[in-house]
């Protein structure tokens, strides 16, 4: 069951003037609405057409063609009376330079947004597949679109950890070698030299944590592109990490595995370029087919932790 709090999907009494409203979406890109903006009282959109008007938001937005605009007071009680029927959900990134709304052109009650640094799951799991799952099972969302974005401060950070690791795994393996053929003394003046391991410091962030969660995603983008510069590396483990979260979500919730395999959902990827404001989208993971038979879920941890804080 889901408290009111997430959005009671009921209709509930209405001012008139709302009811007797019936008009076109004037944004022409999220599809037509009865009332002036997206609400229950509309039907869901197909993946195909969640993906259609995502890409004409982001052409708009590029061209600098923008239609989206504030809400008048009748759309505003609209969306307070008859609930909300985004179009899509879209996970994106944090960063302030990425606003999802506003590089797809759309109105408050187009999409289900949800964002954190690095547009991912695994430092959050329960949280964020909680609230994809709310989208699509109660708001009927038909297309959930990962999204990343170049210059990702979180996927840099990750790469920069990965590289020092890296590097510090062959100094120890140099010291090791060293060590065989040298006195007793000289080995340890090696190892005094050795500099410090990242992330082993006494104190330890959380978000340190988070961009440890990310270090495997830049060693991913490491090897596939068989070595190359901090921001090659970087670059292309935007690109893994949006699958990487795909992924995720297809391994570890039941029900956008059984959506997914119906042809009722859909996921995709995309990454948003900031300096041309366009948005690449990418398709569905390689990965899907196999991991629709995968049956792993998400621990329900959130609970216990809640009422031990309260």
């Amino acid at each position: 069951m889901f408290c009111s709090c997430l959005g009671h999907q009921q209709k509930q009494l209405v001012d008139p003037d709302i009811e007797n409203d019936s008009r076109e979406d004037p944004s022409g890109g999220f599809g037509p609405s009865k009332l002036g903006v997206r609400t229950t009282v509309d039907e869901p959109l197909s993946a195909s057409q969640a993906i259609e008007a995502l890409q004409a938001g982001n052409r708009r937005f590029v061209q600098g063609d923008a239609k989206a605009g504030g809400l008048d007071h009748r759309a505003r009680r609209a969306l307070a009376s008859h609930g909300q029927r985004p179009v899509a959900t879209v996970i994106g990134c944090a960063d302030s330079r990425c606003p999802v709304e506003q590089l797809f052109d759309a109105r408050p009650g187009d999409l289900f947004v949800l964002r954190n640094a690095g547009n991912t799951c695994t430092h959050s799991e329960g949280s964020m597949v909680g609230s994809v799952e709310y989208s699509v099972a109660i708001l009927e969302t038909k297309m959930i679109l990962v999204l990343g974005h170049t210059g990702c401060g979180a996927i840099m950070g990750a790469t920069k950890i990965f590289l020092e690791r890296s590097a510090q795994k062959h100094i120890e393996a140099t010291c090791q070698k060293d060590a065989k053929e040298t006195t007793d003394q000289s080995t340890q003046a090696s190892e005094s030299e050795q500099p410090p391991q990242p992330g082993d410091c006494k104190s330890r962030s959380t978000l340190l944590g988070l961009l440890d969660a990310l270090v495997p995603v830049a060693e991913k983008a490491c090897v596939e592109l068989g070595g190359g510069s901090t921001e090659e590396i970087a670059a292309h483990a935007v690109k893994v990490n949006v699958w990487r979260t795909i992924n995720f979500l297809l391994s570890y919730s039941l029900i956008i595995r059984e959506k997914v395999a119906s042809g009722e959902l859909e996921l995709q990827g995309a990454i948003y370029n900031m300096s041309s404001g366009a948005v690449e989208f990418l398709g569905k993971s390689p990965k899907q087919a196999e991991l629709l038979n995968y049956d792993g879920h998400v621990v329900p941890s959130m609970g216990g932790l809640a009422r031990q804080l309260s």
